[in-house]
């Protein structure tokens, strides 16, 4: 198959929650893909129109192209089929990637329907999954995932209709053409001997015309687009150019804005810190006390310290050792926070707003950690599949939150 380059993604929030909840609730996956007898609905999406008097078919300059999913498979152990004498019995990943191609086809097939593309895509991951919980899994995420975020969507309001019906309604766009009426069929033989001229030859004569040709319209009247679709799928392996999705660009954080700390502004300190902060602004370096004050120096060194200890178990790889430093941190960050807060509002009560916005930087620095980010999910064991995905889609969710 051919490789090239395609545009790059992102996750929308929709789709990061449902990855979360599959992840965090393997029951859900077996409910949603069979286990309960339930599918997503089909999107309804509109059908390429021409004007009157003329017909869709299949545009020759076309190239079919997908993206596939072989990286969207992720193996969640299940705890009841679970071996400890054998831990990696369970980790054998089966692939819907052929269901992912064969999806795209569908789509890029003009005349086809957005209904019949979900159904044969449902069809064909239940008959390769076939109850398989990593492969469920793997179907759902390569269906949310099928769709890359790119440039055109930036400025606009996240549409969750609008973001089911995109690939087909681009499908469509690309591989459809119109033509009057009266040369429908002399289009559709013509499509069809480009296409066996360049994937099966023997399937013309030496004229180069279509072998068979009655045959093929009594089987194919009125499905013309089933018989593009099927040949392209027997052909994939040289009809479809495979494009390699490319990960999205780096995070680049937010304008600088004024930070809110952990306890929230107190009343009138906007108003009474307008001015030093004015004033701090146009200051090389932050301002400082001329004592240093010994809580923090403590604090510091404390911090240090769990820190060289997390970081040598992680190098012994005592993931639970590690896993207890970090948590042991992030309450110590707490605590100190709280006793910053308390120390910046007698600052402010005292009208020493240039200790105050110190404490305040103070503050923004500890709750910047990263043990300390928002929306924490429940501690797993670490090094498990599912601590290791959950912590992965966290940090995709809480950087899709910022870019927005």
């Amino acid at each position: 198959m051919k490789v090239s380059k395609g545009v790059a993604g992102h996750l929308q929030p929709e789709g990061l929650l449902g990855l979360l909840a599959a992840l965090l609730c393997p029951g859900l996956v077996e409910s949603q893909f069979g286990g309960a007898g339930y599918t997503p609905p089909a999107p309804i999406c509109p059908a390429f129109k021409c004007a009157d008097g003329e017909m869709a078919v299949g545009n020759p300059d076309h190239q079919i192209w997908s993206y596939g999913c072989k990286d969207s498979g992720m193996n969640i152990l299940n705890a009841a089929s679970f071996d400890p004498n054998n831990p990696y019995a369970n980790m054998g990943q089966k692939s819907v990637d052929k269901c992912c191609v064969e999806r795209d086809i569908c789509k890029q097939t003009c005349g086809m329907t957005s209904k019949a593309c979900h159904d044969n895509f449902q069809k064909c991951s239940q008959k390769i999954c076939k109850g398989d919980q990593n492969c469920q899994l793997q179907a759902m995420m390569s269906d949310i995932m099928s769709e890359p975020y790119d440039d055109e969507d930036k400025d606009k309001k996240y549409d969750p209709e609008r973001a089911k019906c995109k690939g087909y309604n681009r499908g469509q766009q690309e591989s459809c053409r119109c033509v009057p009426k009266k040369d429908f069929k002399s289009a559709v033989e013509s499509n069809l001997k480009g296409f066996y001229s360049k994937f099966n030859s023997e399937k013309l004569d030496k004229k180069g015309d279509i072998k068979d040709k009655d045959e093929v319209w009594k089987k194919w009247k009125g499905k013309e687009p089933d018989m593009f679709m099927a040949l392209a799928a027997k052909y994939k392996s040289k009809a479809v150019e495979i494009r390699q999705k490319p990960k999205p660009p780096p995070y680049k954080p937010p304008a600088d804005t004024d930070f809110e700390d952990t306890a929230g502004t107190a009343p009138g300190e906007d108003e009474s810190m307008a001015a030093e902060e004015a004033t701090a602004a146009d200051s090389e370096t932050a301002p400082t006390s001329q004592d240093v004050d010994p809580e923090e120096a403590a604090f510091d060194q404390k911090l240090a310290a769990i820190q060289a200890k997390k970081q040598k178990a992680k190098e012994e790889e005592d993931y639970d050792a590690a896993a207890d430093a970090k948590e042991e941190a992030a309450d110590l960050i707490k605590e100190e926070i709280a006793r910053l807060n308390s120390k910046k509002a007698k600052a402010i009560e005292e009208e020493d707003y240039l200790e105050a916005k110190r404490i305040k930087m103070r503050i923004q620095k500890h709750s910047e950690l990263e043990v300390l980010r928002p929306g924490g999910l429940p501690r797993y064991a670490a090094g498990s599949a599912l601590g290791v995905a959950a912590g992965f889609f966290l940090r995709v969710e809480s950087r899709y939150t910022a870019e927005s």
